[in-house]
């Protein structure tokens, strides 16, 4: 049984509904009259009591919808109503107006047209409206206006004769019809609705909906079983929720939250209002060895005017852009995973994450496993890259080859090697259809004893990144000092000529980095005490030489990201400072 309350703005709507309310046995019809914010009262309490819809009519019913959750069914007025009232009008002296919303005074105007009568039809968008053009209405000679309740009343206030369009049988009938289909098909949503809930509620991983200026909407049981509310007001979820109102799209993004590392998937709904839907899975790289994720790869400056560093620059975008696998070759240092950390930035900015690779520390059936088996839970873009892969053993080259083109179909992949990958090649220690066909691109990075011009460019740059890192209070340095290092052959390239540098500005007095000081500092250092870039560590020399030569190995590895150095080795960074600059 549809229990229903009528609410009617004038008695004479109410004695219609009576007579009828019980015309069909499947709905339950009460009567109350109201109009405007009398009949909002009504409504709440019906709501209060269980109602399941509300019947009103045009102002009222209006007002209503706007106060309560119940749905409301509007008495329409129609053809035969409006068409009753005209013919009521004949009988009337003095010049007529109808003064109504569109949905009336367009079918006024139609049949006032057919019938030949003399009714100017006035469209109002507002109730405000109405005063305004009854007086000029009366201004002009009117006396008769035809309207609704509002229109009626302040007709009589005008001094204008009011004459009420009221609904008939046929209208109250067919709104009972509507009240019955609108319920029958709430009934329907709220049953699918209900099942979608029941997916969200139990889908196997935590899923939240959060509001930018709200917090937390809902909440699934998974997410109560293993979260808590306090993970939505993360200063990390509450960028992120900003970033995807901010952008209308899509954003990955890891997390650590109370000491377990997460990822997040967060996408808008469709929606006018800012909600957010956040799914959330264990980090996928989450401890494991060889495999180092990179949420917010920035780009860093390409420095120099050499024709390799202008080549660099001109190129980065077309390499972007390419779908295959990318090759890096470069002795080490040269800043292969810096250019490939750009060639990432030019293509996706920072709203898909980095992952290096090791292949020397993680096997191809663990990155199948990591990489293919849960892919719902991984992000739907980024790049990989692939560290030593020219030092895959025989038994697994087929294998990596394989995993390499089809992890390429999804993210973009870049295989980093050393320089020398083409006598591998030739020597069969590695595939010649990996080197040659699989990468749509090979971009050599030349060794900085071969740009020495660049030299002055990158010192710039690491001058200026120190003040921010170390709030360093060299400001530059002598062109003198610069035509020293030019002669220096940088057997560790721009890696070692960063440290270099690093320990000039510790060691400088004045705000100019001299000659003297260079001299000083490369001519003190032995060939066999200068750190060993090629990933062999020597245990020649003392204790303290052999730790240096670790400190700059894992340096290297850590792409001279001194926080992560520091954390590795376990010493703080004050203490990394110290020994690189002893």
């Amino acid at each position: 049984m549809i229990k229903a309350l009528l609410i009617a703005p004038y008695q004479g709507l109410a004695e219609i509904a009576k007579n009828y309310k019980d015309v069909d046995p499947h709905l339950k019809v009460d009567v109350k009259s109201g109009n405007l914010e009398d009949g909002v009262g009504i409504a709440k309490q019906a709501e209060a009591d269980g109602y399941d819809l509300i019947i009103s009519r045009g102002g009222t019913a209006s007002l209503i919808e706007e106060k309560v959750k119940v749905p409301v069914v509007d008495i329409k007025v129609s053809g035969y109503d409006i068409l009753r009232i005209l013919t009521l009008l004949r009988g009337t002296n003095g010049k007529a107006a109808l003064v109504g919303f569109a949905n009336i005074s367009r079918g006024a105007s139609t049949i006032c047209s057919i019938l030949d009568m003399d009714v100017r039809t006035i469209t109002i968008t507002n109730s405000d409206e109405v005063t305004e053009k009854l007086e000029e209405l009366k201004a002009e000679g009117f006396s008769v206006v035809i309207g609704d309740v509002v229109t009626v009343h302040e007709a009589e206030k005008t001094g204008l004769q009011g004459i009420l369009i009221t609904s008939g049988k046929e209208a109250v009938l067919e709104a009972f019809d509507e009240a019955k289909r609108l319920y029958h098909l709430l009934q329907k949503m709220q049953t699918q609705a209900g099942i979608f809930s029941d997916a969200l509620e139990k889908f196997p991983h935590p899923l939240i909906t959060v509001k930018q200026d709200r917090g937390l909407i809902f909440k699934n049981e998974k997410f109560r079983e293993v979260m808590d509310d306090q993970f939505v007001e993360s200063a990390e979820v509450m960028a992120l929720t900003e970033e995807v109102v901010r952008g209308k799209e899509k954003v990955w993004k890891p997390v650590e939250y109370q000491n377990k590392s997460y990822f997040l998937v967060a996408y808008p709904l469709n929606s006018d209002e800012d909600y957010v839907n956040i799914l959330i899975y264990n980090g996928f790289t989450q401890k494991e060895e060889g495999v180092k994720l990179y949420p917010n790869f920035s780009h860093k400056s390409i420095p120099g005017e050499s024709t390799a560093a202008v080549s660099l620059r001109n190129n980065l975008k077309r390499y972007a852009s390419m779908d295959a696998p990318l090759w890096i070759e470069g002795e080490p240092g040269t800043g292969r995973m810096t250019y490939a950390g750009n060639l990432h930035f030019e293509r996706f900015q920072q709203r898909a994450p980095l992952v290096s690779v090791n292949l020397m520390k993680v096997s191809i059936d663990r990155l199948r496993d990591l990489f293919f088996a849960n892919v719902e839970s991984l992000p739907k873009e980024g790049t990989i890259v692939f560290h030593n892969i020219h030092k895959i053993n025989e038994d697994e080259r087929d294998r990596a080859e394989a995993f390499i083109r089809d992890i390429s179909e999804r993210y973009q992949t870049i295989l980093l090697s050393p320089d020398d990958v083409e006598s591998l090649v030739k020597e069969g220690q590695v595939s010649h259809s990996l080197y040659y066909d699989v990468p749509e691109a090979r971009i050599h990075l030349p060794a900085l004893r071969n740009r020495t011009e660049d030299i002055k460019s990158f010192v710039q740059v690491f001058i200026a990144q120190s003040h921010i890192d170390y709030g360093s209070e060299t400001v530059g340095i002598r062109e003198e000092a610069v035509n020293e290092l030019m002669t220096h052959d940088w057997p560790g390239n721009i890696d070692q000529l960063k440290t270099t540098l690093e320990k000039l500005m510790a060691m400088t007095n004045g705000s100019f980095i001299e000659r003297k000081d260079v001299e000083t500092l490369i001519h003190k250092e032995k060939p066999s005490e200068q750190p060993d870039f090629d990933h062999s560590i020597s245990v020649q020399g003392t204790l303290k030489d052999m730790e240096k030569r670790i400190i700059m190995q894992v340096m290297q590895e850590e792409n001279n990201n001194q926080s992560k150095v520091s954390k590795r080795l376990g010493m703080n960074r004050t203490t990394l400072w110290r020994k690189l600059n002893s």
